[in-house]
């Protein structure tokens, strides 16, 4: 333990930690953003001091008043993979982690869907005559219409889109992946709306991002998560839509529910979302029964 203390401090053991990782950007950028987020929290304390298991679980109780379940859970797989990588390399007698309880993930959405009548509110709200309502207007059809989400939307280039069998897809570089090994097959409205967006825009590569700031601070530059976002918040902020369960991912929230009102098969479902287990389609499948057909409603007293 002598050896940690006089070689290594936590800042330098969580970047090579890091830096021997053999997981996809995605994944690699979500561990070294929770050990930071630990460090940060620990400022004050000597870096090259040890880590109690005591200190772990007050950094759990810290999070838990901090933090969504999905965040604390997330965190502390990162900080449970990192000392065991420690503990391999001889750095640490034990995992201070290993005996601390994780956090239960909640079963429900956090976020609630829009309604039909909500989501044509919304589209109807934007302001189609102009370059960037033309762009904004795009975007949430890409969301609500084809399920996407939002870091989807930025790493999208205008060459990902592609027709197959006389369909319009676009080829996806999804959550967790290293490429665009997936794709949605577009609607209808959604093509006509992509199609204005690039007519107005004007000539683009196919390596140019899809879609891309249309003011002059970041003109003609790849809009960012944080920027898609506050686009899709304006609108449900003038729409009256916005609460706080109610979020730009709700869009997407909705895709998945609309698919199932309209008969979607759970199968049909997953594959459409693109989600990697069917127990997350499977939420909105319960949230939808339960809605649709309570139980409760059959009690008579």
């Amino acid at each position: 333990m002598s050896r940690v203390r006089q070689m290594h401090n936590l800042s330098e053991l969580i970047e090579s930690f890091i830096h021997s990782l053999d997981v996809n950007p995605a994944s690699m950028r979500t561990y070294h953003e929770g050990l930071k987020n630990f460090l940060s929290w620990r400022n004050g304390k000597p870096s090259h001091a040890l880590v109690t298991q005591s200190e772990i679980k007050l950094y759990k109780e810290w999070l838990r008043q901090s933090r969504a379940a999905n965040t604390v859970a997330t965190y502390l797989v990162a900080l449970r993979r990192f000392f065991q990588y420690c503990v391999a390399e001889g750095f640490y007698a034990e995992n201070p982690v290993e005996k601390v309880k994780g956090i239960r993930r909640p079963r429900g959405h956090l976020r609630q869907d829009i309604s039909r009548e909500g989501l044509r509110t919304l589209l109807n709200s934007v302001d189609r005559t102009t370059l960037m309502g033309k762009r904004d207007f795009a975007i949430m059809n890409l969301m609500a219409r084809n399920g996407l989400r939002v870091i989807e939307i930025v790493r999208a280039n205008v060459g990902d889109i592609e027709t197959r069998r006389g369909r319009q897809i676009l080829r996806i570089w999804g959550k967790g992946r290293d490429e665009r090994d997936e794709f949605v097959v577009l609607s209808e409205p959604t093509v006509q709306a992509l199609e204005d967006w690039l007519v107005a825009r004007g000539p683009a590569k196919p390596s140019d991002p899809l879609f891309v700031g249309v003011r002059a601070r970041n003109k003609g530059g790849r809009l960012t998560t944080r920027q898609v976002n506050r686009i899709i918040n304006r609108y449900l902020i003038q729409t009256g839509l916005k609460t706080e369960k109610i979020s730009p991912h709700s869009l997407r929230h909705s895709f998945v529910t609309l698919a199932i009102q309209s008969g979607a098969s759970i199968i049909e479902a997953q594959i459409a979302a693109r989600h990697k287990s069917i127990e997350t389609t499977r939420v909105y499948f319960h949230e939808h029964d339960r809605l649709e057909s309570p139980t409760e409603d059959k009690i008579r007293i």
